[in-house]
Protein backbone atom coordinates (compact mmCIF):
# COMPACT_ATOMS: atom_id res chain seq x y z
CA UNK A 1 0.00 0.00 0.00
CA UNK A 2 1.46 3.34 -1.07
CA UNK A 3 2.01 6.16 1.39
CA UNK A 4 -0.31 9.14 0.70
CA UNK A 5 1.30 12.34 -0.34
CA UNK A 6 1.40 15.15 2.25
CA UNK A 7 -1.12 17.19 0.34
CA UNK A 8 -3.46 14.20 0.27
CA UNK A 9 -3.23 13.53 4.01
CA UNK A 10 -6.08 14.74 6.19
CA UNK A 11 -5.10 16.59 9.31
CA UNK A 12 -6.43 15.47 12.67
CA UNK A 13 -8.03 18.72 13.67
CA UNK A 14 -11.28 19.96 12.20
CA UNK A 15 -13.52 23.01 12.26
CA UNK A 16 -17.27 22.69 12.10
CA UNK A 17 -16.80 19.02 11.31
CA UNK A 18 -14.72 19.93 8.31
CA UNK A 19 -11.23 18.50 7.98
CA UNK A 20 -8.48 20.00 5.82
CA UNK A 21 -5.68 18.46 3.86
CA UNK A 22 -2.06 19.02 4.78
CA UNK A 23 -1.00 21.35 2.00
CA UNK A 24 2.45 22.71 2.88
CA UNK A 25 3.94 25.77 1.23
CA UNK A 26 6.11 24.87 -1.78
CA UNK A 27 9.82 24.83 -1.02
CA UNK A 28 10.69 27.42 -3.68
CA UNK A 29 8.16 29.85 -2.21
CA UNK A 30 9.59 29.35 1.30
CA UNK A 31 13.13 30.08 0.13
CA UNK A 32 12.04 33.22 -1.70
CA UNK A 33 10.30 34.38 1.47
CA UNK A 34 13.45 33.76 3.54
CA UNK A 35 15.61 35.53 0.95
CA UNK A 36 13.25 38.53 1.06
CA UNK A 37 13.64 38.77 4.83
CA UNK A 38 17.43 38.60 4.55
CA UNK A 39 17.44 41.25 1.81
CA UNK A 40 15.24 43.52 3.93
CA UNK A 41 17.65 43.17 6.87
CA UNK A 42 20.64 44.08 4.69
CA UNK A 43 18.73 47.04 3.25
CA UNK A 44 17.65 48.21 6.71
CA UNK A 45 21.23 48.16 8.02
CA UNK A 46 22.37 50.14 4.97
CA UNK A 47 24.90 47.69 3.54
CA UNK A 48 23.57 47.42 -0.01
CA UNK A 49 25.32 47.05 -2.44
CA UNK A 50 27.48 44.20 -1.22
CA UNK A 51 26.83 41.70 1.48
CA UNK A 52 27.98 43.25 4.73
CA UNK A 53 30.13 45.86 3.01
CA UNK A 54 29.66 48.80 0.70
CA UNK A 55 28.65 52.42 0.95
CA UNK A 56 24.98 51.59 1.31
CA UNK A 57 21.82 53.00 -0.20
CA UNK A 58 22.01 56.38 1.57
CA UNK A 59 25.60 57.01 0.54
CA UNK A 60 24.83 55.86 -3.01
CA UNK A 61 21.88 58.24 -3.23
CA UNK A 62 23.93 61.17 -1.94
CA UNK A 63 26.76 60.33 -4.33
CA UNK A 64 24.43 60.19 -7.33
CA UNK A 65 22.75 63.45 -6.34
CA UNK A 66 26.14 65.15 -6.01
CA UNK A 67 27.15 63.89 -9.44
CA UNK A 68 23.88 65.12 -10.97
CA UNK A 69 24.27 68.51 -9.29
CA UNK A 70 27.83 68.80 -10.59
CA UNK A 71 26.66 67.96 -14.11
CA UNK A 72 23.32 69.77 -14.24
CA UNK A 73 23.38 72.12 -11.26
CA UNK A 74 24.02 75.32 -13.20
CA UNK A 75 21.34 74.51 -15.75
CA UNK A 76 18.81 73.83 -13.00
CA UNK A 77 19.70 76.84 -10.85
CA UNK A 78 17.30 79.80 -11.12
CA UNK A 79 18.40 82.11 -13.89
CA UNK A 80 18.57 85.85 -13.40
CA UNK A 81 18.00 88.25 -16.27
CA UNK A 82 21.11 90.28 -16.96
CA UNK A 83 21.33 93.87 -18.17
CA UNK A 84 21.87 92.50 -21.67
CA UNK A 85 18.70 90.42 -21.38
CA UNK A 86 16.78 93.48 -20.20
CA UNK A 87 18.15 95.43 -23.16
CA UNK A 88 16.67 92.79 -25.46
CA UNK A 89 13.31 93.21 -23.76
CA UNK A 90 13.43 96.99 -24.20
CA UNK A 91 14.55 96.63 -27.80
CA UNK A 92 11.56 94.37 -28.44
CA UNK A 93 9.34 96.90 -26.70
CA UNK A 94 10.20 99.46 -29.38
CA UNK A 95 9.80 97.01 -32.28
CA UNK A 96 6.19 96.53 -33.50
CA UNK A 97 7.07 93.24 -35.17
CA UNK A 98 8.67 91.93 -31.96
CA UNK A 99 5.63 93.02 -29.95
CA UNK A 100 3.34 91.23 -32.38
CA UNK A 101 5.47 88.11 -32.00
CA UNK A 102 5.37 88.54 -28.23
CA UNK A 103 1.60 88.74 -28.34
CA UNK A 104 1.44 85.52 -30.36
CA UNK A 105 3.77 83.78 -27.88
CA UNK A 106 1.66 85.01 -24.97
CA UNK A 107 -1.57 83.96 -26.67
CA UNK A 108 -0.21 80.49 -27.36
CA UNK A 109 1.22 79.82 -23.93
CA UNK A 110 -0.16 82.16 -21.27
CA UNK A 111 -3.82 82.98 -21.81
CA UNK A 112 -5.08 79.94 -19.91
CA UNK A 113 -3.72 81.49 -16.71
CA UNK A 114 -3.64 85.23 -17.44
CA UNK A 115 -6.40 85.58 -20.08
CA UNK A 116 -5.99 87.11 -23.51
CA UNK A 117 -6.36 90.63 -22.14
CA UNK A 118 -3.86 89.88 -19.31
CA UNK A 119 -6.57 90.56 -16.74
CA UNK A 120 -5.73 87.45 -14.76
CA UNK A 121 -7.47 84.15 -14.14
CA UNK A 122 -5.44 81.47 -12.38
CA UNK A 123 -2.46 83.79 -12.58
CA UNK A 124 -2.45 87.45 -11.54
CA UNK A 125 -3.56 90.51 -13.47
CA UNK A 126 -0.54 91.72 -15.45
CA UNK A 127 -1.90 95.13 -16.38
CA UNK A 128 -2.21 96.85 -12.99
CA UNK A 129 0.38 98.35 -10.63
CA UNK A 130 0.55 95.36 -8.28
CA UNK A 131 3.36 92.86 -8.71
CA UNK A 132 4.35 89.71 -6.84
CA UNK A 133 7.83 89.22 -8.29
CA UNK A 134 8.76 92.76 -9.35
CA UNK A 135 7.97 94.89 -12.38
CA UNK A 136 11.39 95.83 -13.71
CA UNK A 137 12.19 94.41 -17.14
CA UNK A 138 14.84 92.14 -15.59
CA UNK A 139 12.37 90.92 -12.95
CA UNK A 140 9.56 90.27 -15.41
CA UNK A 141 11.92 88.37 -17.69
CA UNK A 142 13.36 86.39 -14.76
CA UNK A 143 9.85 85.39 -13.69
CA UNK A 144 9.07 84.13 -17.19
CA UNK A 145 12.43 82.36 -17.50
CA UNK A 146 12.21 80.53 -14.15
CA UNK A 147 8.45 80.30 -13.85
CA UNK A 148 6.79 79.93 -10.47
CA UNK A 149 6.53 76.13 -10.13
CA UNK A 150 4.93 76.22 -6.67
CA UNK A 151 2.08 78.28 -8.15
CA UNK A 152 1.81 76.20 -11.32
CA UNK A 153 3.67 78.53 -13.70
CA UNK A 154 6.08 76.48 -15.85
CA UNK A 155 9.76 77.25 -16.35
CA UNK A 156 9.36 78.78 -19.78
CA UNK A 157 13.09 78.79 -20.52
CA UNK A 158 12.71 75.04 -20.99
CA UNK A 159 10.18 75.66 -23.78
CA UNK A 160 10.96 79.03 -25.36
CA UNK A 161 14.16 80.46 -26.81
CA UNK A 162 15.90 83.57 -25.51
CA UNK A 163 14.45 85.99 -28.06
CA UNK A 164 10.98 84.54 -27.54
CA UNK A 165 11.27 85.10 -23.79
CA UNK A 166 12.34 88.69 -24.36
CA UNK A 167 9.46 89.34 -26.75
CA UNK A 168 6.95 87.83 -24.34
CA UNK A 169 8.28 90.03 -21.53
CA UNK A 170 8.12 93.08 -23.79
CA UNK A 171 4.50 92.32 -24.64
CA UNK A 172 3.62 92.08 -20.95
CA UNK A 173 5.28 95.46 -20.37
CA UNK A 174 3.46 96.99 -23.31
CA UNK A 175 0.12 96.00 -21.83
CA UNK A 176 0.62 97.78 -18.54
CA UNK A 177 -2.10 100.32 -17.85
CA UNK A 178 -4.62 98.77 -20.20
CA UNK A 179 -8.11 98.08 -18.93
CA UNK A 180 -9.14 94.42 -19.21
CA UNK A 181 -12.75 93.43 -18.69
CA UNK A 182 -13.41 92.17 -15.14
CA UNK A 183 -9.77 92.14 -14.03
CA UNK A 184 -8.65 89.92 -11.20
CA UNK A 185 -8.19 91.59 -7.82
CA UNK A 186 -4.72 93.05 -7.18
CA UNK A 187 -2.04 90.68 -5.94
CA UNK A 188 1.37 91.49 -4.55
CA UNK A 189 2.77 94.94 -3.80
CA UNK A 190 1.92 98.19 -5.54
CA UNK A 191 5.01 99.43 -7.36
CA UNK A 192 5.86 102.47 -9.41
CA UNK A 193 5.96 101.30 -12.99
CA UNK A 194 9.65 100.61 -13.49
CA UNK A 195 9.57 100.54 -17.29
CA UNK A 196 7.90 103.94 -17.56
CA UNK A 197 11.28 105.63 -17.19
CA UNK A 198 12.58 103.92 -20.30
CA UNK A 199 12.34 106.06 -23.46
CA UNK A 200 9.17 105.29 -25.34
CA UNK A 201 7.90 102.64 -22.95
CA UNK A 202 4.80 104.55 -21.93
CA UNK A 203 4.06 105.40 -25.54
CA UNK A 204 4.15 101.72 -26.40
CA UNK A 205 1.89 100.88 -23.50
CA UNK A 206 -0.71 103.44 -24.47
CA UNK A 207 -0.38 102.56 -28.12
CA UNK A 208 -1.01 98.91 -27.39
CA UNK A 209 -3.95 99.83 -25.15
CA UNK A 210 -5.52 101.82 -27.96
CA UNK A 211 -4.87 98.94 -30.34
CA UNK A 212 -6.52 96.44 -27.98
CA UNK A 213 -9.47 98.74 -27.34
CA UNK A 214 -9.84 99.19 -31.09
CA UNK A 215 -10.03 95.43 -31.53
CA UNK A 216 -12.81 95.20 -28.97
CA UNK A 217 -15.03 97.75 -30.66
Amino acid sequence: MSTPRDEDRLLDHQYDEIQEYDNPTPGWWTWIFVATILWGALYFFNVIPGIGTGKGRVANYESEMAAAKAKYGEAQAPKQASAADAASVLASLHDPAALAAGKEIFTTNCVSCHRADLGGQIGPNLTDDFWIHGNKPQEILTTIVNGVPDKGMPTWSAVLKGDQLAKAAAYVISMHGTHPVAPKEPQGVKLEWAASSEPGASEHAHGMENHENGEKH
